[in-house]
């Protein structure tokens, strides 16, 4: 089973990758902390390198962004396909209902 993760960062100037890493690939799982005060994160280690979760909307934008998802504002990655209407909200965002009736404020006017 692939899964689209990012390579892990061990220093600061590191550029992010986006790759996809099959499960079958992964050598072994543990806990890392790009600090000792930060929070842990899964890491996938390969003989390829080591790789973590995507954890941000702007991480999982650039990855999906040829899946049809869409980054609206910063609050929200929507798949286009998905969306029925969007409202625009005087001076206070928008409303996007969904096909299947599920509806999102974002704080952006569309």
């Amino acid at each position: 089973m692939k899964r689209v993760m990012k390579k892990l960062q061990t220093e600061k100037t590191e550029i992010d990758e986006i790759v996809a890493v099959d499960l079958k690939d992964v050598n072994y799982i543990d806990l890392w902390h790009r600090t000792k005060n930060s929070n842990s994160k899964l890491a996938y280690h390969t003989t390829k390198g080591s790789f973590q979760d995507i954890d941000t909307l702007a991480d999982a934008a650039e990855a999906y962004q040829d899946k049809g998802f869409v980054m609206i504002g910063r609050t929200a990655l929507v798949q286009e396909s998905k969306i029925d209407t969007i409202a625009s909200i005087e001076n206070n965002g928008s409303l996007i209902t969904f096909k299947d009736g599920t509806q999102l404020y974002v704080l952006k006017q569309v």
